[in-house]
C-alpha cells in the first residue's frame, strides 16, 4: 500500500471507523520501518492538537460580550422604567422582578445539546500522551482505546477506558473525575493512578502514586456501589472469573512505565514480568510448564527491543525461548508474535 492510501486511513484510525482489514493495513504500515511509526507519531500529536483547538474554538468571546452587554442595557431599560412610575412602584416592582428573571435566568436553563464525544485508539507498539478538556493528562499504552467528551459537564469527569493508561487528574473537588472500565470503575478529583483494563487478559488492576481513590461499580448517579478506598502505594486486582478485589502494598515506581518510558522489575515473579511484556510490546508470551512460575526476575528496560529484552532475561534466567513470527490468518489479518519461554537445566 503506497503512503497517499494510508494517508486517507489514517484520520479514520484516530476517530475509530476503520474496519478490521484497514486497521490490519495500518498496523502492518506502522511496523514497517522506524520511518513510519515516526510518522504515525506526528501524526497523532497533529490530531491530539485539533481536538483540543475545536474544543477551544466553541468558546467565542466576541459574542460573549455582546451577550453581557445586551442583559446590562435590558437592566438599564428596566430600571428607567420603575424610575418613570415611582408613583406605583408597590404594584410594578413584582414585574420587574418576574420580567428580569426572565429575561436573564430562564434563558440559561434551557436544555444543552448532548456533548459530542471522541474516541483516541494507540496502534500496536506505540504509546501516547494527551491532555483531556479540563487539563488532566493521559499517558496511553500500546493498542488502548480511551473515550472521552470534547467538553466536560459541571457534575461529573467522565471517561472510558480500554487497554492501559496512567492518569495525572487535574484537580477539582467540585466535579469528580471518572474512569469507566465496564467492570471496575475509578473516582478521583486530583490525583495520579494506573488503570489496566485489556478485556483479553480478563482483569482489571489500578494502581494509585498520590492522593486517594474509590473503587466503585454501576452508574456513578443511580446504582453507585463504593467497593474500596485505595491508599498510595496500593495495587487492586479484581478477576473476571470470580470479580473478587484483592488489595496489596506495591511499589509504584514499577508501575510508572507509561509515564517514564521505563520498565522496572525488582524481584517481581515470571508471570507478572510476562504480563507487563506482552502490554509493552503488543506480543504474546507464554510460559511453558510451571518451573518458573515462582523464578523472580530484576532488570531495567529503557530502549531495548523485544529480542534484546528476551537476551536480558537469558542473562538472569535459567531459560531460553523460540519466537515464532506472524502469520496471515483466515482474514487477511496477521496475528500477534508469539514467544515460547521454556525452563533449562
Amino acid at each position: 500500500m503506497n503512503n497517499n492510501n494510508i494517508e486517507e486511513l489514517i484520520p479514520s484510525w484516530f476517530d475509530g471507523t476503520l474496519s478490521p482489514e484497514e486497521r490490519e493495513k495500518v498496523e502492518q504500515w506502522i511496523s514497517a520501518s522506524d520511518e513510519n511509526r515516526q510518522a504515525f507519531a506526528d501524526s497523532l500529536r497533529a490530531w491530539e492538537g485539533i481536538e483540543q483547538l475545536r474544543l477551544m474554538r466553541k468558546y467565542k468571546p466576541e459574542e460573549a460580550i455582546k451577550k453581557v452587554n445586551l442583559k446590562i442595557e435590558k437592566q438599564k431599560r428596566l430600571t428607567f422604567f420603575g424610575i418613570f412610575q415611582k408613583a406605583a412602584a408597590i404594584l410594578i416592582l413584582p414585574l420587574l422582578f418576574a420580567t428580569l428573571w426572565f429575561a436573564l435566568e430562564k434563558p440559561q436553563q434551557k436544555r444543552k445539546p448532548p456533548v459530542a464525544w471522541h474516541t483516541l485508539n494507540i496502534p500496536p507498539g506505540m504509546r501516547s500522551e494527551f491532555y483531556l478538556p479540563d487539563s488532566t493528562k493521559v499517558f496511553l499504552n500500546s493498542k488502548t482505546q480511551l473515550s472521552y467528551p470534547l467538553e466536560f459537564n459541571d457534575s461529573l469527569r467522565e471517561v472510558k477506558l480500554t487497554g492501559e493508561a496512567y492518569f495525572e487528574v487535574a484537580q477539582n473537588g467540585e466535579v469528580p473525575f471518572v474512569v469507566n472500565t465496564g467492570k471496575i470503575n475509578i473516582e478521583a478529583t486530583g490525583t495520579e493512578f494506573i488503570v489496566t483494563r485489556y478485556p483479553h487478559e480478563e482483569l482489571t488492576e489500578v494502581v494509585l502514586v498520590e492522593g486517594e481513590v474509590n473503587l466503585y461499580q454501576g452508574d456513578y448517579f443511580t446504582t453507585k456501589r463504593v467497593i474500596r478506598q485505595l491508599a498510595p502505594g496500593q495495587k487492586a486486582l479484581c478477576k473476571d472469573v470470580d470479580n473478587k478485589l484483592s488489595v496489596k502494598k506495591v511499589e509504584t515506581a514499577k508501575y510508572l512505565a507509561l509515564k517514564n518510558g521505563i520498565l522496572l522489575f525488582r524481584d517481581d515473579p515470571m508471570p507478572e514480568v510476562v504480563l507487563r511484556l506482552n502490554r509493552w510490546f503488543n506480543v504474546d508470551i507464554r510460559l511453558v510448564g510451571t518451573e518458573l512460575e515462582d523464578w523472580a526476575y530484576t532488570a531495567t528496560i529503557e530502549d531495548e527491543t523485544l529480542e534484546q529484552t528476551l537476551e536480558l532475561l537469558k542473562i538472569s534466567a535459567p531459560i531460553e525461548y523460540t519466537i515464532k513470527r506472524r502469520q496471515m490468518k483466515t482474514d487477511n489479518t496477521f496475528s500477534k508474535i508469539e514467544i515460547e519461554i521454556i525452563k533449562i537445566e
